[in-house]
């Protein structure tokens, strides 16, 4: 790219001239380089995301050598998402297949819930920052991939035992969690139909002398079923 950057921006950012400056730059220098510059980008990322501390800039100044390079394509965005956006994707993806499965070992299911609810911000956040608004909705369903479709089945098979322990708290979390996949909940209303269901019909059956006898006390009996469950479930 010629160094006298004066003399670039006083031509019209999408003339001709600028865009065959764009293309020369594309052709000789930056299709050689772009690989390099994205790994590294991610790889910044990946930092982030670990904890670690750098100035953004540096990963919002290869987003945007993608987007310049689209003045010279009629989708403006095309190289940004052929390119950034996959790579930042991919990267997500491979980052909490390692880190999300390590800390669930380590952690078990109920704090991983917590991770898991906590990273989604971090990502929407994130996401905020190094991406265009049109990839922010691919953003947070590839995060939700990540976090929680892949371990959809782990964090539902805790559900009933929740649900006897009356865990509301955990159970909204999971439910938090859960409902952001689809057809997710699923699972966990079945349990607490079948639960609603079981713990009623033990309680009647344990009651049958008193309800037979006492038409008084079979109704404060349901009306008691009634309170006790409606309260987990609006919980």
């Amino acid at each position: 790219m010629p160094s006298n950057t004066s003399t670039i921006k006083r031509w019209h950012k999408n003339g001709p001239i600028w865009k065959l400056l764009l293309k020369s730059w594309n052709d000789s220098i930056f299709s050689d380089i772009k690989h390099t510059l994205q790994n590294s980008a991610m790889r910044l990322v990946r930092a982030e995301r670990s904890g670690e501390a750098f100035d953004s800039q540096l990963v919002i100044g290869v987003r945007e050598s993608y987007v310049n390079l689209g003045s010279i394509t009629e989708d403006k965005l095309k190289i940004y998402r052929d390119n950034f956006e996959k790579a930042y994707m991919d990267a997500t993806l491979v980052f909490y297949k390692e880190k999300a499965s390590e800390y669930l070992e380590a952690n078990g299911i109920e704090s991983y819930m917590q991770y898991a609810d906590q990273k989604l911000k971090d990502e929407d956040q994130r996401a905020v920052k190094y991406l265009y608004s049109c990839s922010l909705t691919l953003s947070t369903q590839n995060s939700i991939k990540g976090l929680v479709t892949e371990y959809k089945d782990i964090i539902l098979a805790e559900c009933l035992r929740m649900i006897k322990n009356h865990e509301t708290e955990k159970l909204q979390l999971m439910f938090r969690l859960i409902d952001k996949v689809e057809n997710g909940i699923d699972p966990m209303l079945k349990d607490l139909e079948g639960y609603i269901v079981n713990e009623g019909l033990a309680d009647m059956m344990a009651a049958a002398d008193i309800i037979t006898q006492d038409s008084e006390k079979y109704v404060a009996r349901l009306l008691e079923l009634f309170r006790r469950f409606s309260k987990l479930v609006k919980e």
